[in-house]
């Protein structure tokens, strides 16, 4: 008698949770443009070690991913935020290139963050992009004095919002980092967002418990809990006041999906994006009037879809 009064009670539950009412989508999606503005590459195979600038598809734009010129027209065509990404160097400063090493994407020798800024400066930030196996450089020596700081970056785009990989940990990156942060104004910070190591976030955070991060384990903790209990309309401490990035095949199981998920989301001070970086931008996947952001690299791709709605 016991396990049947369980199960009633239970059953209760879910019926009782599943007809509370939808929560009120509060905003609608944004759109990060990742790096700025990239070339169509082919990803296929990559890992780690690879080096993606030779790997070109076609050269559809002449900007250079992570570059002023680049950041600027993703804002002209649309973004909301533009992703970049941050490394610290040698003296104490924070430049914006992708790679750990130099010898991939430049003309340059080395770790990057053991560079000086004034080094950097001085390399052809297009030098080593290449179109399939065919050793066409189309970018090559457009690039030189491109690789920015992020000093630079906020500078020159005081009012502007980004979401910042940052590629180096250890000890003397984060001082770098947070003393940065410190220089910042509390409105100006807010304008900016964190994704990558999980040791950088979790040190940001407990200096500046405001600021907005977000790593790969963050995500598996918060959308593991909320695959198990998001039916209870439950929403995880962990998925709150962060900034998720979903796969997009991931969303589709998740409770909710996409605009009460979305909503719970903006009621807990999260924005959600779905990663759509490897891949053109693809309208079926444009989920923004649902409240779920697009993280895209095709900002070109976006434009043109929105005009042929």
């Amino acid at each position: 008698m016991k396990h049947w009064a369980v199960r009633l009670s239970v059953l209760i539950l879910i019926i009782l949770a599943a007809r509370q009412p939808d929560l009120a989508l509060q905003n609608p999606g944004k759109v990060i443009s990742y790096k700025g503005l990239v070339q169509p590459t082919d990803y296929r195979g990559v890992t780690n070690e690879t080096c993606t600038a030779n790997r070109l598809t076609s050269v559809e734009h002449p900007f250079i991913e992570n570059t002023l010129p680049a950041i600027e027209k993703a804002f002209e065509l649309g973004a909301d935020t533009v992703h970049l990404n941050v490394h610290a160097t040698a003296d104490k400063q924070l430049a914006i290139f992708h790679d750990w090493t130099l010898d991939c994407r430049t003309n340059g020798e080395g770790v990057t963050s053991k560079q000086t800024m004034e080094y950097l400066k001085s390399l052809d930030a297009g030098y080593g992009y290449s179109v399939g196996e065919e050793e066409v450089y189309p970018l090559r020596d457009k690039g030189v004095g491109l690789i920015p700081s992020l000093t630079e970056v906020l500078t020159k785009f005081p009012e502007k919002s980004f979401l910042l990989n940052v590629k180096t940990a250890g000890p003397e990156s984060i001082e770098v980092l947070t003393s940065h942060l410190n220089k910042l104004t509390a409105e100006q910070r807010s304008r900016i967002s964190f994704m990558g190591i999980q040791s950088v976030s979790e040190e940001i955070v407990e200096q500046f418990p405001e600021q907005m991060t977000y790593s790969k384990e963050v995500g598996k903790r918060c959308l593991v809990k909320y695959i198990f209990i998001g039916w209870s309309r439950y929403y995880p401490g962990s998925c709150s006041n962060t900034t998720l990035v979903i796969p997009e095949q991931f969303g589709r199981i998740l409770w909710g999906w996409p605009e009460q998920f979305a909503a719970r989301a903006q009621q807990n001070g999260s924005e959600v994006y779905l990663y759509q970086t490897k891949q053109p931008y693809s309208s079926s996947s444009d989920l923004r009037e649902q409240g779920i952001g697009l993280f895209t690299a095709d900002m070109y791709g976006l434009t043109e879809g929105a005009k042929s709605k």
